[in-house]
C-alpha cells in the first residue's frame, strides 16, 4: 500500500565522477578560512577532503576543541568534505580567500543551522532547509495515513477477506476430496458387490481398498470440522462497520452466506457420515489388533458393514458432490473483487495525503528549481541539480552545465557532463530538444525537422536496402494514416547512396508522407552523424515541443505512444 506514498527523498548526495580534485587555472592563492561550532558535537578530529573520486586528497586537519574548529586551506573553489570518520561527513563548498563562520549540527550533517561569509554556503543552507520541508512533511503525513482509521479498517477488510478466501480455497479442496472419497468408495462397492455381496476372490481387495478410502474421508473431513468449530473466532465481518460503502457491504454479506449455505449443505451430506465412519475404522483396527481380521468370517461381516453404510449413507452423494463444486466455481472470483475493492478504498485515501504531499513536493521543487538557476554559476549547485532528473529536466542541465562551463571548464564534474551534453549521445537523449535536421528531400528542396514543432513526430532512420526497416514501414504507415489529421508527422532519414533505389522504396512501400530526406551518403550520412545512429531502423519520437520522448517504438508501442502524445 505505502508505495504510493513513501517517495525516497533526494538530499545532498552527489553523483561525482572524477578521481581528483580540480585545479582552476590562473586562481588566486589566497586560502579559505573555515570557523566551525559543532551542535551536539560527538566528534574529536576532522579531515578536509575532497568530496569525489576515489582517492582522498587531506588538504588541512584539526582536533575539535569542546565543539569548535578552525581551518585555513589552500584549496580551489570546489566542493569538499569535513570528514569527521565512521562515513560521517558535512559537504561544504570553499572558495579562496573567504572566511566562513559555520555551525552545522552532528546529529544531522545535511543540516546548515547558520552560516557567513560564504554566498555558495548560504545557498547550501537555503536549499537544504526546502529539502529538510520535504522530508517532514513526508514523515508528517505517512504518520497521519498510518495511524488514519479509515485506512487501518479498510486494509484491514482486505487482509481479511483475502485470508478467509484461501482458508477457504484449502476448506474446499478438503470437501471436495471427501466426496471423491464417498464416490471412490460407492464405485468399489458396485464394481465388486453389485449385489451386496462380494466373491470370495476380491474380499482382500475390497477390505483393503474400502478401509484406505473410509481413512481418507476421515482424514479430509477432519479440516472441514475445525473449520467450522473456529471460524467465527478468526473472521468477523460485521462489527465495526463503517458507514456508506453499501453496495460493498452488499456483495460482501452475500459472500459470506454463499459460503456459509455451502458449507451447511456439505456438513449435512457429509457430517452424517462422519461418525459411521470413523465406527467402520476402528471396527477395523480392533479387529487387525487382536489378529482376527485374518477370519474370513469377520473380513465378511466388515465387509457387510461397509456395503451396509454406502447403501444407508451415500444416496445422491454424487449430485451433491457436482452441486458443490458447481458453487465454489460460481462463489470463486467474488473475494478477489471484494479484495481489489477494498483496496481501491485504500488507495483512494492514500490518494488524499499524496495530493497533500505533492502541493509540498511541487512548491519546494519550485523554489529550489529557483534556487539552482538563481545560482547556476557557482560550483555549489552540483549538490542539487541531480534532484532534477535528466530525462525530465534537460533544458535545466543543460543551461547549468553551460553556465558552470563557462567558469569551471576543467572541472571534472563539469568538463564530463558538459562533454556528455555535446555529445550525440547527450543532445538526443531523452528529455533533449531534438537537434535540427536540414536535408534535400527527392524534388531537391530543403526539409527542416524544426519546421514540425508543434506536431508529434517520429524520426525514422532507414533505408530502401534495410530490411528490418521495410518490415517495419507497414507499421509507420498505419500509424501515420490513423493520427496524421490529429497532428502525427513523420520525418524519414534515408541512408541511401543511391537515388532511384531510395525513391522507388518510398513508392513501393506506399510511405505517403512528404518528409523525405537523404543526403545519399550512405553510413557517412550527415544526419546519423548527428543523432549517432549506429544501426537502422533508428527512431526518435517528439512531443510537440520537440523534445525527445522515446526511442526506438516499434508495433503497437509506437502507436500507443503517439496516442497518448496527442492527448487521444
Amino acid at each position: 500500500m505505502m508505495k504510493y506514498l513513501k517517495i525516497v527523498l533526494a538530499t545532498l548526495v552527489l553523483v561525482l565522477f572524477a578521481n581528483s580534485t580540480f585545479a582552476q587555472k590562473n586562481a588566486k592563492s589566497d586560502a579559505a578560512t573555515v570557523n566551525v561550532t559543532i551542535l551536539n558535537n560527538k566528534f574529536k578530529h576532522v579531515d578536509l577532503i575532497n568530496s569525489y573520486g576515489n582517492e582522498h586528497k587531506t588538504y588541512a586537519s584539526s582536533d575539535i576543541v569542546g565543539d569548535k574548529f578552525s581551518m585555513l586551506a589552500n584549496v580551489d573553489n570546489d566542493i569538499y568534505r569535513f570528514d569527521f570518520g565512521s562515513e560521517n561527513y558535512f559537504l561544504v563548498v570553499l572558495k579562496k580567500g573567504e572566511v566562513i563562520n559555520l555551525t552545522i549540527d552532528a546529529d544531522d550533517l545535511q543540516k546548515v543551522p547558520s552560516v557567513s561569509g560564504s554566498e555558495s554556503m548560504n545557498f547550501v543552507k537555503t536549499a537544504t532547509e526546502y529539502t529538510a520541508r520535504k522530508k517532514k512533511a513526508l514523515d508528517s503525513l505517512n504518520n497521519a495515513l498510518q495511524t488514519d482509521p479509515k485506512q487501518q479498517y479498510w486494509s484491514r477488510v482486505a487482509q481479511n477477506i483475502n485470508l478467509f478466501k484461501q482458508t477457504n480455497d484449502d476448506v474446499d479442496k478438503y470437501i471436495l476430496s471427501t466426496f471423491d472419497n464417498v464416490d471412490s468408495l460407492s464405485a468399489l462397492c458396485k464394481r465388486l458387490a453389485p449385489n451386496a455381496k462380494i466373491k470370495g476372490g476380491d474380499l482382500d481387495v475390497f477390505v483393503t481398498a474400502a478401509n484406505k478410502f473410509l481413512k481418507d474421508f476421515d482424514n479430509n473431513y477432519r479440516p472441514f470440522a475445525n473449520y467450522l468449530e473456529n471460524v467465527d473466532k478468526y473472521y468477523d465481518f460485521t462489527t465495526g462497520r463503517l458507514q456508506g460503502n453499501a453496495d460493498f457491504y452488499m456483495t460482501l454479506d452475500q459472500y459470506i452466506q454463499d459460503v456459509n449455505s455451502r458449507h451447511d449443505v456439505a456438513e449435512k451430506s457429509l457430517g452424517k457420515c462422519v461418525e459411521k465412519v470413523k465406527e467402520l475404522i476402528a471396527d477395523r483396527d480392533s479387529l487387525v489388533y487382536n489378529n482376527l481380521m485374518d477370519q474370513k468370517k469377520n473380513k465378511n461381516a466388515w465387509a457387510g458393514a461397509v456395503i451396509a453404510f454406502v447403501r444407508d449413507y451415500a444416496q445422491n452423494m454424487t449430485s451433491k458432490h457436482a452441486d458443490y463444486s458447481q458453487q465454489v466455481a460460481a462463489n470463486n472470483g467474488v473475494a478477489p473483487s471484494l479484495v481489489s475493492g477494498s483496496q481501491e478504498i485504500v488507495k483512494s485515501i492514500v490518494n488524499v495525503y499524496q495530493t497533500q504531499y505533492n502541493e509540498t513536493d511541487n512548491y519546494v521543487n519550485s523554489r529550489i528549481l529557483d534556487l539552482v538557476k538563481s545560482n547556476k554559476d557557482d560550483i555549489a549547485v552540483l549538490m542539487f541539480l541531480d534532484m532534477f532528473p535528466k530525462d525530465q529536466n534537460a533544458a535545466l542541465h543543460q543551461e547549468v552545465i553551460t553556465a558552470l562551463h563557462n567558469t569551471y571548464a576543467e572541472h571534472p564534474i563539469v568538463k564530463e557532463r558538459w562533454n556528455m551534453m555535446n555529445s550525440p549521445a547527450g543532445k538526443t537523449s531523452i528529455g533533449a530538444i531534438a537537434p535540427e535536421l536540414a536535408f534535400k528531400d527527392p524534388d531537391g528542396n530543403i526539409r527542416k525537422l524544426s519546421d514540425l514543432r508543434g506536431k508529434v513526430v517520429l524520426i525514422d532512420f532507414w533505408a530502401s536496402w534495410c530490411g528490418p526497416c521495410r518490415r517495419e514501414s507497414p507499421n509507420v504507415r498505419n500509424v501515420y494514416a490513423k493520427y496524421h489529421d490529429k497532428g502525427f508527422e513523420v520525418f524519414s532519414v534515408s541512408l541511401d547512396r543511391d537515388y532511384n533505389n531510395w525513391v522507388k522504396a518510398i513508392k513501393d512501400d506506399k510511405l505517403v508522407w512528404p518528409n523525405h530526406v537523404s543526403d545519399l551518403k550512405y553510413w557517412s550520412s550527415e544526419a546519423a552523424a548527428i543523432y549517432g545512429v549506429r544501426s537502422i531502423p533508428s527512431m526518435f519520437l517528439l512531443d510537440r515541443e520537440g523534445r525527445i520522448v522515446a526511442k526506438d517504438l516499434r508495433g503497437e508501442a509506437l502507436e500507443r505512444a503517439v496516442k497518448q502524445l496527442l492527448g487521444e
